[in-house]
This record gives C-alpha cells, structure tokens and sequence, in this order.
C-alpha cells in the first residue's frame, strides 16, 4: 500500500509540475494546427518589450495556404498569407542603435523576405540556376516511372559530383 500511495503522489506531483512549468507543448499539439518543420521556427522578441514569441512558417494542412503565425503561448496573434511555401526562418539584427530589434528572414519560394515589426520590409529575389544536366535526366527518368533501382548509383553520382 505504501508503495501505491508513492506512485500516487509521484503522479500528482507531475501533473501540478506540467501545469505551473513555462514550456509550451505546441509544437507537439495536434490542436494547435501548425505544420512546419522546425527551419521554419523561430523565436523572438519581435517589438522589442521582452516578450519572445513563437513565428512559424506554416505550411499550412496539405501544403496549401503557407502562412507566417506569430504564437504568444498558445495563443495565434498575427497570421498572414504567403506567396509560396516557407522553407526556413531566422531574426537577425539589423540596427547599431537602441532599441535594437530584431528583423525576421523567412525563405518563401525563390525569394527571401525580411519583416520587420511583422510588416514587410524587403524582398530578395533569387537568380534561377538552369538545372545541373545530370538531374535534369534523373528528374525525366523519374517521370517517365523507370523505377527507384534505377536511380540509386546515378544519384550518388551527381551528389559527388555537386552543382556547378
């Protein structure tokens, strides 16, 4: 019996742990409706005030409607829509001067946006590359449904031998 009460009290006292702790499960809620991969998080203190938030580059559910989510505990603060899939997130410094806030980068599609103040600050436009000829008839094999054997010894060979 006393072993029982032990276990007992060891499980009320990890429930009251989770419940007074400062961590935030969101990323491993299936309620909370984000699906992103973790290059595409990153936390902040956006305004400067000493509050960090949680900014997500939401894939959106089914890869559709990529949207930038700004998440203040469990709570959705700002959401906006962008242009094409995200594919990384990070906050720099822009400025020398106080107050020194941080700005957001995010890799959307072929470009790179920076935010700052959750407002649209600049854009850069990526140059497209033509495609590394070797892919480029991997990729045709590929559509053309040769099989996955076919594709392992070639594969390694463009990956060893890199884009050039």
């Amino acid at each position: 019996m006393a072993a029982a009460s032990s276990s007992d009290s060891d499980a009320c006292g990890a429930e009251s742990n989770e419940a007074n702790s400062k961590w935030l499960d969101a990323h491993y809620d299936p309620m909370a409706n984000i699906h992103t991969f973790s290059a595409c998080l990153a936390l902040a203190d956006l305004h400067g005030d000493g509050e960090y938030k949680l900014v997500v580059g939401d894939l959106g559910p089914g890869g559709q409607q990529p949207r930038l989510k700004v998440l203040k505990g469990p709570l959705v603060m700002t959401e906006s829509p962008l242009p094409a899939l995200p594919a990384a997130a990070a906050t720099f410094l822009m400025e020398q001067h106080e107050p020194r806030t941080p700005a957001l980068a995010l890799a959307s599609g072929p470009c790179v946006y920076v935010y700052k103040n959750l407002r649209p600050y600049f854009k850069f436009s990526l140059p497209q590359l033509p495609p590394n000829p070797l892919e480029q008839d991997l990729w045709n094999q590929a559509k053309e449904g040769d099989g996955r054997g076919a594709f392992v010894h070639p594969v390694t060979q463009v990956s060893a031998a890199g884009a050039k």
